[in-house]
């Protein structure tokens, strides 16, 4: 968790210096240094608004380099830096527009760190604000570079300020000394570091690259999987394990399973595919990853990944630490992959009372919670009921289509041509949801709060217009959700109500499933059969919809007086006005005149365009 914080300084900080203050160039009464709530959320995600973020930092003095308590402390919306206002001769330089640049290693309680600034103009300066890597400082006013993110602006600083500034040890780790030649040519095998950031840039956020891990363990028959997910400031850096008690693997088959394009054989009914889900969802979440495994009656072993000391793609087995030891025990039989020296999102989580770690736990028991549903319920085929717990805390499962007052239609199975004798077989239900009124009403004798949960639920936790469409299953487990893919171009709020899940097996090369299990393209014949099932569900969503909206309130009827005075042919005027017979002499008054009916034809054409001119007449040119 060692993070580089980069910020321009501008005037109102500037007081923080004494130097600054006896030039009287202080405007304000501020003695700190500005740092941005999104800042601190991904540096410090662990930390809540009501807390003191206590640090250690080191700083040049007229002495020299000295190191002080500091803290961050939260004020309206965003943190300020406090605790040091040096009062060193050192800083007579600062003036708005020089560079304040924080080192900061994160994962320990007090962080630790040191801090300086730059001239306006000095080479350093100048280097790292002309470098992609501050880019975003063009739209923030401060950035956080974490690990390589921030690799030639972290080797700027060492060369210019070795005593306090590290240097990055990222890099290539290629052995050049042990190419082989021969008569046709030269070996030339990749580089193991830059390998793995190609391997890791499959697309994974951190739910989908656990949920591929989740898949490891059911195929090895787990039913009861627990995830923890360390405090990143709890003195380990972020790190996060997934521990099954499936039936483990011996020696040989550990390392088969660490191969990158592993040769492992796959049941019919597994959930993997590719013999890539555990290195590329690991690697692209971490740097370092353990896997420990056991089989029964058999000593544990295990193998790690470093992405820093990959070096002729050695596996290291090295005696693990104390705390890693302790996270990767097993008892009986089963399978623990530990993620260490994790990369925090670019983007922080963020909901209302929750800090950015417990939202990050929150949106992962979420993802896990509809992927795997078909599991936690025991309807998956084959597979006995699954428990998934985070921290602990079990997971209930979300059917996108199990509320009460949901309703289903008739299931249909569509054959799938393919190469073998026997077609594939896809099996399409459509489901029809209940309204918002229909889910309140249902809930209201539970309160409000239940009414509300079950209105989240069944929204996935957003907007449900977004959610309609499809629900596409392989094994059971779900692959992608929402839209309605190339039948329906827009999701109409009318058939928000209308969700149709498919279920699939064996049809990956047919729905052309990318690695990570996340894209889906579903053949045109499929999509045919499937449009003519779920037109049926749209149709009565919108059915649905147009009785749950009222229609607009129409004004009252105006009967205009007729002449004699007010109130003849009526009640008393401070009544109701209610009309009586008009006599033989009398006539109805005639209808306000009806404006000209205008008839409009379409016009289809790329050739043609209208033009409005003065009169509202409009006249037609040919674009030709």
């Amino acid at each position: 968790m060692r993070f580089l914080i980069l910020r321009i300084l501008t005037h109102s900080e500037l007081g923080m210096f004494h130097e600054y203050r006896r030039q009287n160039k202080e405007g304000s009464k501020q003695r700190a240094v500005n740092f941005d709530w999104d800042v601190v959320d991904r540096v410090f995600p662990a930390a809540k608004d009501s807390d003191l973020v206590e640090m250690q930092l080191r700083h040049y003095t007229d002495q020299g380099v000295a190191e002080t308590r500091q803290w961050l402390k939260r004020q309206e919306k965003n943190w300020r830096l406090e605790g040091n206002c040096p009062k060193d001769k050192c800083y007579h330089f600062v003036d708005p527009g020089c560079l304040f640049a924080m080192e900061v290693d994160a994962s320990t309680t007090p962080a630790r760190g040191s801090w300086a600034v730059f001239r306006k103009r000095d080479a350093v300066t100048r280097a790292i604000l002309a470098d992609g890597e501050s880019s975003r400082l063009a739209k923030s006013a401060m950035i956080a570079l974490h690990d390589q993110e921030g690799e030639r602006t972290w080797r700027v600083l060492s060369d210019a300020r070795p005593d306090l500034f590290t240097t990055n040890q990222n890099g290539t780790t290629m052995n050049t000394s042990n190419r082989k030649t021969g008569n046709n040519g030269v070996e030339l095998p990749p580089d193991p570091a830059r390998l793995v950031q190609i391997l890791a840039s499959v697309g994974h956020t951190m739910p989908s690259a656990v949920a591929d891990l989740v898949d490891n363990s059911i195929s090895a028959d787990a039913t009861k999987i627990e995830i923890t997910f360390g405090r990143p400031d709890a003195g380990h850096g972020r790190w996060l394990t997934i521990s099954d008690n499936g039936h483990g693997m011996n020696r040989a088959q550990l390392e088969e399973a660490m191969r990158i394009g592993s040769g492992s054989k796959y049941d019919e009914n597994a959930l993997g595919k590719y013999g890539y889900g555990l290195k590329g969802a690991s690697w692209s979440q971490a740097k370092v990853f353990t896997v420990a495994t056991k089989c029964a009656s058999k000593a544990a072993c295990h193998l790690t990944w470093d992405a820093d000391d990959m070096v002729g793609w050695v596996a290291k087995s090295d005696a693990l630490e104390q705390w890693e030891q302790r996270a990767t025990s097993i008892n009986g039989h089963g399978t623990v992959v530990l993620w260490k020296d994790m990369r925090p999102p670019q983007s922080m989580p963020t909901t209302r009372g929750l800090d950015p770690h417990s939202a990050e736990i929150m949106l992962l028991e979420r993802h896990l919670a509809l992927v795997f549903h078909r599991f936690s319920e025991g309807k998956a085929a084959g597979r006995k009921p699954v428990t998934i717990s985070i921290n602990g805390k079990l997971i209930s499962p979300n059917n996108p289509v199990g509320h009460p007052l949901a309703s289903a239609y008739d299931l249909k199975t569509i054959r799938i041509p393919t190469e073998n004798k026997d077609d594939g077989k896809v099996q399409v239900q459509a489901y029809l949801l209940p309204s918002e009124n229909e889910i309140s009403n249902y809930h209201k004798a539970e309160g409000t709060e239940s009414v509300n949960r079950a209105l989240d639920l069944i929204g996935l936790h957003g907007k449900r217009n977004e959610t309609q469409g499809l629900f596409i299953y392989r094994h059971d487990r779900l692959i992608k959700w929402g839209g309605w893919h190339q039948m329906w171009e827009t999701n109409d709020e009318k058939t928000k109500l209308a969700r149709v899940v498919v279920f699939a097996r064996d049809l990956d090369d047919s729905f052309k499933i990318n690695i990570s299990k996340q894209i889906v393209q579903l053949p045109q014949q499929l999509q045919a059969e499937i449009k003519k099932i779920a037109d049926v569900a749209r149709r009565d969503s919108q059915k649905k919809y147009r009785k749950e909206v009222p229609p607009p309130p129409q004004p009252p009827h105006q009967i205009p007086p007729i002449d004699g005075g007010p109130g003849r042919g009526f009640g008393p005027t401070t009544g109701p006005r209610l009309p009586i017979p008009l006599g033989p002499a009398e006539k109805p008054p005639s209808p306000p005149e009806q404006p000209p009916r205008i008839a409009l034809k379409t016009v289809k054409t790329d050739k043609f365009f209208w033009k409005l001119t003065k009169g509202n007449h409009w006249r037609g040119r040919s674009a030709g």
